[in-house]
């Protein structure tokens, strides 16, 4: 008999159709499992050259349910809360009820887009499946760094298609502003609509913008912060970051002051009507006559029922800010302060945003010039 090579490991006969191969590497020992010696010896070897390596992930029970728990906890601690809770909310609603009993290392690119396409099928919207992607390849890729899994099955699945249009923006045309602004006089959010239309801010940012973002000597406003309720059922309101965490400061018209000033002397009014029933703690522009925060979901519905009432129902309280922008470059606002004021991340972002209202001011440029030629 031939003696064994060190590091070639020992194979025994378990059964009829079974082979047991073993080896002591590092002081651990290792064993596989075939059907024939030949399959038990070529397992030994691959096992062997990914422990040399150091691509060899030890077998675990952890399942995908329990590893989104431990990652939401271990490291999602640095993201905003409200990314935070949408996390959540997306692991519990959907990850888990399809994915949840299956061990990580058992998830197979086919298991992970099954699951995409099936959450397409129950007609879930683009940006949710979008978003359960994110949440769900951000969990394994950290589970293979941290050497429970060989490889990311996330990292080549596709996001299923989607023929449905998104949903297009809808901002207030021309004549539809001033109708806007005479339906919305001595409504009860007149003066944040007012301010929502003429600075582009977004709802959160309006309900969470309080007094000491005002300069009054320079006419700006500074945003730090923004106002947020936590997707959790019943969770408490939350101020954040903003939206790319980055603080913003623009100048405002001086009618959009002037409108601020009447939202402050409002507040006065109110302060000396109800006395220590009005607490208005954290300062906010905008609340309500008891001074407590403006809540998302009733500035939206009010805000639908007034364009309902125009004849728009298709437009969005959000349009409100598409509205800024368009009005904004169609009277020659630079790109780069339109960006600044939107908060947009990049310039190029504003641009593609907008590309349709530069090609439409294009047009009617090169009609104004074909005017003038005309005259000569």
């Amino acid at each position: 008999m031939k003696r064994r090579s060190n590091g070639d490991g020992a194979f025994r006969k378990r059964s009829a159709n079974s082979w047991e191969g073993c080896i002591r590497l590092k002081g651990d020992r290792y064993y596989v499992y075939g059907k024939t010696k030949a399959e038990a010896k070529q397992k030994l070897a691959a096992l062997k050259t990914e422990i040399e390596d150091g691509t060899y992930v030890k077998e675990n029970k952890i399942t995908v349910a329990e590893w989104m728990d431990t990652w939401v906890e271990c490291y999602t601690a640095r993201i905003k809360d409200s990314s935070r809770d949408r996390y959540m909310s997306l692991i519990r609603c959907h990850i888990k009820p399809e994915l949840g009993t299956k061990r990580i290392q058992d998830l197979k690119l086919l298991t992970v887009q099954k699951f995409l396409n099936h959450c397409k099928a129950k007609g879930l919207a683009l940006k949710t499946v979008k978003n359960i992607y994110l949440v769900l390849n951000k969990a394994l890729t950290r589970a293979r760094k941290d050497g429970l899994i060989k490889q990311n099955p996330c990292a080549d699945a596709e996001i299923p298609s989607y023929d449905a249009p998104q949903k297009e923006k809808r901002p207030l045309k021309d004549k539809e502003i001033p109708a806007f602004l005479e339906v919305i006089q001595g409504h009860p959010f007149e003066l944040l609509f007012y301010v929502a239309i003429f600075t582009g801010m977004r709802q959160s940012e309006l309900i969470g913008l309080s007094w000491d973002c005002i300069d009054w000597d320079h006419e700006t406003i500074h945003l730090y912060r923004q106002l947020k309720r936590s997707r959790e059922k019943g969770g408490p309101w939350v101020f954040t970051t903003l939206k790319n965490k980055q603080d913003r400061t623009f100048t405002v018209p001086p009618s959009v002051m002037a409108a601020l000033q009447k939202a402050r002397r409002k507040q006065a009014e109110w302060k000396l009507a109800y006395g220590q029933g009005f607490q208005n703690t954290n300062n906010l522009v905008f609340t309500n006559k008891y001074g407590n925060h403006l809540a998302t979901n009733t500035v939206r519905k009010e805000f639908k029922q007034i364009v309902t009432r125009m004849g728009l129902p298709e437009v969005r309280f959000h349009d409100l800010r598409h509205s800024y922008a368009t009005l904004a470059i169609q009277n020659g606002v630079d790109i780069k302060t339109v960006s600044t004021n939107l908060g947009h991340a990049t310039v190029a972002f504003t641009m593609d945003e907008y590309a349709h209202v530069s090609l439409t001011m294009q047009k009617e440029s090169a009609a104004r010039m074909e005017a003038f030629i005309a005259s000569l």
